[in-house]
């Protein structure tokens, strides 16, 4: 990851960190504990790990005989999380980095083959290569480890689909690639590319719907740009258009019914290294 994109993606989420937790990812987490099924004495690395939603679960899981680190890019995240962590009475190193290269950090105690699980929640398609940074996790992994991934399931953010059918008129792209991203098999295929077995590949369940209706469609587009994740949309130079053309596209895709629903649901796969 260049140095001017892992500033933007820590700043977004530097941003977020406060009320990161009142949104629909602690239910993905809950999944994530779920499918990954952390156990006593494993080891585990939670990547982007943000708030500390996975990463402290499963230290609770794997308890005293076990080892839990968690990786993210953003201080404001982390921060939250090692408040977290520190009123429930887990000791768990939260590190700030680029979960894309982890070369050089000591994150296992010595004489350890490799982790056990290593999970990585609503990040991958933050990353410029997610099949080179999932071929490095790989390396971390121990034989039998376990890797935990998703991504957004296709189109199902409208904000995001809506500014990227947009974006080649105005000279503005969203802030991360999700082109590769069509079916569950773009993830299977991330992690047989990678030397992965491919235990399971899914759709999640709708963790949150939102309606968002034409006559709305200004209000959602001021609500969109006011956040971090769609910010270059609204600057001076291109607001004014950038609005036009959102306002004309959600007609568009609304229809006679005028309404466009926004469902929270994943892709997700479990691999493990043979």
């Amino acid at each position: 990851m260049t140095e001017s994109h892992a500033n933007l993606i820590q700043s977004i989420y530097d941003e977020r960190s406060t009320k990161y937790d009142d949104s629909f990812h602690g239910l993905l987490a809950d999944d994530y504990i779920r499918f990954a099924d952390p156990k006593e004495g494993e080891y585990v690395l939670d990547l982007a790990c943000g708030t500390g939603l996975v990463t402290i679960p499963a230290a609770q899981r794997v308890g005293n005989a076990g080892h839990v680190v968690g990786i993210d890019i953003s201080d404001g995240m982390l921060d939250v999380g090692r408040r977290k962590a520190e009123k429930q009475g887990l000791d768990v190193p939260f590190i700030q980095h680029d979960i894309s290269d982890l070369n050089g950090l000591e994150l296992l105690p010595v004489g350890s083959q490799g982790f056990d699980l290593i999970t990585c929640a609503a990040a991958l398609v933050l990353l410029p290569d997610p099949p080179g940074a999932i071929r490095h996790w790989t390396t971390l992994l121990k034989p039998g480890g376990r890797l935990v991934i998703d991504v957004a399931a296709k189109d199902v953010n409208v904000p995001s689909r809506l500014f990227s059918r947009i974006g080649e008129q105005l000279g503005k792209t969203l802030q991360w690639d999700q082109s590769w991203v069509q079916s569950e098999e773009s993830l299977a295929k991330l992690l047989r590319d990678s030397g992965l077995m491919v235990e399971s590949v899914f759709m999640t369940k709708t963790y949150q719907v939102r309606e968002y209706t034409v006559q709305k469609a200004s209000e959602t587009f001021e609500q969109a740009v006011a956040s971090p994740m769609y910010r270059n949309f609204g600057e001076p130079s291109v607001r004014e258009e950038a609005r036009r053309l959102f306002v004309e596209v959600f007609k568009e895709e609304a229809g006679a019914e005028g309404v466009l629903l926004d469902e929270a649901k994943m892709y997700m796969a479990v691999g493990y290294k043979p």
